[in-house]
């Protein structure tokens, strides 16, 4: 009966600690996903208010944007939540309570660690599920923006090439975005080299054709200056007051991006379309690299063919026109391994890049398992550090993580290291330190070296409570002294 009643409050005291994170679990939450969510506010609000969208597009894109940094909050959140609610149960003798109890850390720990491992996974499915299709339409709608706005791509004071092909450079002085008006317009017209013409207008307007492919530019007010490099002699100028051009091929680029708008960039794909992308890509590689082969093969006996060839040319043959035809085929083949090793090298990059995305995805929710056994120990250290003490030490924490993982993740790409090292390393090196703080912490305490069996909420019926080999010592110790 006695041994049920300690089972029972041992579990109810391990759930009153869990029930002291969820708390500080959800405000920090929402803070750190608003505080980044104003950071990208202030980076990006002038650009987007400058363009003349409305407000209701602006909020769509920001609301777009908080999946992306809910996915990076929630390790955070999960390192506060834990140190602020070891720190509280530690600063209030809580844990000293529950150790006189019979109850020790790990039992304390072990119910924060099981919830950690439920938020790591509800945030692996977040990341494979609402994650890409919000990253996805964000794309889209960046996409949808230009399509209908042309001179989203135009900016003020600089020049702009809007064909891509060089052919027309346009520098607005003033732009307004809301009705696609230009203002103070100079126009370099380098579709004929000859005939140099440069245009200056007071206005302008571009708008789309019908087929969304081209855009002409209305100008208002201007004068043309012309002249033919052919006759230097010459030069030409006309005034107008209504003036058209025609730009071909402006909306081209658009109209390519949506086609590809089916297609996903890495960070919009989920776990199963990554790993089909990997296996296409090592597929690729491995048929460049047969390829290659093959043609290296060749080239070795073209290489002894010629030297054939040139031996019966010394010995008095006629074989002067002979090593011709395999000396192309030598450059040939010489330009086709080229393009194979450039191929191999294109496809090992995306493979890596598909690679990083598809452990990362992984590697950042189990962070917050990791996160926890640093939590605690600094959590029961600091005492009455308080929430902003948790959320300070906190913010150091993530910042050290973020900078292994975006270093490791340079270094995928660079292929220094595999792409799995590259995600899981800052997990490796935090799990190491949180072992490291969780020992001390058990030696600071009195407790014991942590087994596995010392996890679980219940202890064999010969091992006895800490409270027990308390009064058992006492009692040796007074029968010592009597």
């Amino acid at each position: 009966m006695h041994r049920i009643q300690e089972l029972l409050s041992a579990r109810i005291l391990s759930l009153y600690a869990l029930r002291e994170h969820v708390g500080p679990f959800a405000f920090a939450l929402v803070v750190f996903t608003f505080i980044m969510l104003m950071n990208q506010v202030a980076r990006q609000f002038q650009n987007l208010a400058g363009k003349g969208l409305g407000a209701e597009v602006i909020i769509q894109i920001f609301a777009l944007s908080i999946p992306l940094t809910v996915a990076v909050t929630i390790p955070m959140a999960v390192l506060v939540a834990t140190m602020a609610a070891f720190g509280r149960l530690s600063g209030d003798n809580e844990i000293t309570g529950m150790r006189a109890s019979g109850i020790g850390l790990h039992q304390v720990i072990a119910p924060t660690l099981a919830a950690a491992v439920g938020v790591a996974a509800l945030a692996v499915w977040f990341n494979d599920t609402i994650l890409p299709e919000s990253n996805h339409r964000l794309s889209q709608l960046m996409q949808d923006i230009q399509r209908t706005k042309p001179t989203v791509v135009l900016e003020e004071k600089r020049f702009n090439d809007p064909t891509g092909l060089g052919e027309f450079w346009i520098e607005p002085q003033r732009l307004n975005r809301a009705t696609d008006m230009m203002y103070g317009l100079r126009i370099f017209d380098m579709s004929d080299l000859q005939n140099q013409r440069t245009i200056l207008a007071d206005s302008g307007r571009m708008d789309y054709t019908t087929n969304q492919e081209d855009a002409v530019l209305t100008l208002w007010h201007g004068t043309i200056h012309q002249r033919d490099i052919s006759t230097p002699g010459e030069y030409e100028i006309l005034d107008f007051q209504n003036q058209r051009l025609l730009l071909r091929g402006v909306g081209s680029s658009l109209e390519r991006n949506q086609e590809v708008s089916a297609m996903r960039s890495d960070r919009e794909m989920d776990l199963g379309t990554l790993l089909a992308n990997v296996r296409n890509e090592e597929e690729r590689i491995a048929n460049a690299r047969r390829e290659l082969q093959r043609n290296v093969a060749d080239h070795l006996s073209i290489l002894l063919g010629d030297s054939v060839s040139t031996a019966a040319a010394d010995s008095g043959g006629s074989a002067a026109l002979g090593p011709r035809e395999p000396v192309e085929q030598e450059r040939y083949r010489r330009s086709l391994v080229e393009r194979l090793s450039q191929a191999i090298d294109y496809s090992q990059r995306q493979r890596n890049k598909f690679l990083v995305e598809y452990h990362k995805k992984f590697a950042i929710p189990v962070a917050c398992i990791v996160f926890v056994l640093i939590g605690a120990p600094v959590g029961v250290r600091s005492r009455r550090g308080g929430f902003g003490f948790a959320m300070g030490v906190s913010t150091l924490v993530f910042v050290f993580y973020y900078l292994f993982l975006t270093g490791g993740e340079d270094l995928a790409d660079r292929r220094l290291v595999p792409a799995w090292l590259s995600m899981w390393m800052a997990n490796f090196v935090f799990l190491l330190i949180g072992l490291v703080l969780l020992r001390a912490m058990t030696k600071e305490t009195g407790g014991r070296r942590w087994k596995v069996s010392r996890w679980l909420p219940w202890r064999r019926d010969d091992e006895p409570t800490p409270l027990e080999a308390s009064l058992e010592a006492r009692g040796q110790r007074v029968g010592v002294g009597g």
